[in-house]
């Protein structure tokens, strides 16, 4: 018998040994609940646009998550990967992204044949609402000749299954950029720029309207400004209700942050706010020899009304580079904290952050970070600790994508989406070129990393060895000891 314990500590030795060479992060599986929900990984890419039989490219991708955990993801169809939009497209699951719909495109407003773009999805109380600008293809061959231009919202009380789209804009130009919130009442509020494609120098109107019956009807209410290097309103909700707006000033040397606030439902909104005191560092670099880029706000409030913008922009002038930073406000945007750096590294360009907050307070942040000729979604959370809640504490970087996109793609869209599930588990959309061409792909959170392949088949390995190992050395010892048997009745005859 002390061979045979030999021979397992042996074997265990052997997997010791292997154990000890594949990477610490193997061996993690971690409880959900234990670890507070800390997101390890990401799964396995899903490729959601499947359907190129009318378009190659696909790109600029929102999502919406309902309470019950189905995932709405809506893109921009293209026939070019740095084009303009066609048409906006959808895609569902009514499992948490374990299975998905094929792609189809939303209606067109009225009976006008139109071109689509700057997809917006948003859930609250049973109801998905999809915003998007429509414009007549001859729009921008005769601006004054009545040719539709709007942004229509549309909105499913069945999961997506039929749509009812209004015209939900009212504005004299161009309807573009459009971000929408819906509060308390079902009263839904859309902000977007109105743009004078006839003026030389583009000059946008920020304009504000509101639904009060929960989309069937929209009413402008306000008019926030107008710049010709206004551009990219976001709007969110504090907790009582009111909107607030921030957006990009981008001229030419560098541009800044704006926010306006209403405390009275959106009727009026104070004068415009500069946000970035420390120097004008909002950039717009077109999609044309590189990736094109733009400092594009995200604005959010926690569970205690504390107020969030997270942005990217040049302020690193050594390396005119973008980066991704973060500022928050406890005063409705009277006075903010001194700004954050979100990426861990300033080599290359980090753009396109957004951002969901979870219960706890903690931020879930992603972006696209291009190091060398190529880029990929990363992910990153904050908490703040200490008195005040002052006190950030950054995770580290995770890579979402499996794959590397080449920077020959130059137009992955202004934004892609996170969303928290039922479970606070963060969903992520984004564009990506892997297969020569622009596509959306779909990733999850990880709270247990996946047991790995590699490991179970050196455990299979060293299992079946040693199995053979025991067999072999026990039927040795066994006709050993017949023939010792065998010996010793011959030695007991002859005596």
């Amino acid at each position: 018998m002390n061979r045979i314990r030999k021979s397992y500590l042996f074997m265990t030795s052997i997997m010791l040994f292997l154990a000890f060479l594949l990477p610490p992060s193997t061996f993690i599986l971690a409880n959900s609940q234990e670890t507070d929900e800390v997101i390890l990984g990401f799964s396995s890419n899903k490729l959601l646009s499947t359907d190129d039989n009318n378009y190659a490219h696909h790109v600029e991708v929102s999502m919406a998550i309902s309470d019950n955990g189905a995932i709405f993801v809506g893109w921009k169809n293209s026939e070019t990967h740095n084009g303009g939009g066609a048409r906006v497209s959808i895609v569902r699951s009514l499992d948490l992204g374990k299975s998905w719909t094929q792609p189809y495109d939303m209606p067109m407003f009225g009976d006008s044949f139109t071109r689509q773009s700057d997809p917006w999805l948003y859930w609250y109380n049973g109801t998905v609402y999809y915003a998007y600008l429509e414009f007549e293809p001859d729009y921008f061959n005769d601006p004054s000749g009545g040719y539709l231009t709007q942004i229509t919202i549309a909105k499913s009380i069945d999961y997506g299954v039929t749509w009812t789209p209004v015209q939900a804009s009212n504005g004299i130009h161009f309807a573009d950029k459009e971000t929408i919130v819906v509060g308390e009442n079902n009263t839904v509020y859309l902000v977007y720029d109105d743009v004078d494609v006839e003026d030389p120098n583009g000059n946008a109107t920020i304009r504000v309207t509101r639904s009060t019956d929960g989309g069937d009807s929209y009413q402008e209410i306000s008019v926030i400004g107008e710049d010709e290097f206004y551009v990219g309103p976001y709007i969110t909700l504090n907790g009582s209700g009111d909107p607030f707006v921030a957006w990009s000033w981008v001229p030419d040397g560098g541009g800044n942050l704006y926010l306006s606030k209403s405390l009275n439902k959106g009727i009026t909104f104070d004068i415009p706010q500069i946000i970035n005191n420390d120097g004008n560092f909002s950039a717009f670099e077109p999609a044309g020899g590189s990736v094109g880029k733009a400092t594009l706000p995200v604005i959010k409030f926690d569970k205690d009304n504390r107020l969030y913008i997270l942005w990217a922009d040049k302020y690193d002038q050594a390396t005119d580079t973008f980066d991704v930073y973060l500022r928050y406000s406890d005063n409705h945007g009277s006075i903010w904290s001194e700004r954050l750096r979100v990426n861990p590294q300033t080599a290359g360009n980090q753009w396109n952050p957004d951002m969901v907050i979870d219960p706890t307070g903690r931020l879930h942040i992603v972006y696209y970070s291009e190091i060398g000729d190529n880029y990929r979604p990363y992910y990153r959370t904050i908490n703040f600790a200490g008195t005040g809640k002052s006190n950030p504490v950054l995770s580290d970087e995770i890579v979402i994508a499996n794959e590397d996109t080449s920077s020959v793609f130059t137009r992955p869209g202004e934004y892609m989406s996170i969303q928290l599930d039922q479970y606070d588990i963060p969903h992520v959309v984004w564009s990506d070129g892997r297969n020569a061409e622009m596509d959306i792909y779909y990733a999850y959170g990880l709270t247990t990393l996946p047991f790995p392949i590699e490991l179970v088949v050196i455990i299979v390995i060293v299992l079946i060895i040693g199995t053979i190992s025991v067999v072999v050395i026990f039927r040795y010892r066994h006709r050993r000891n017949i023939s010792r048997n065998k010996k010793a009745k011959k030695q007991i005859k002859s005596a």
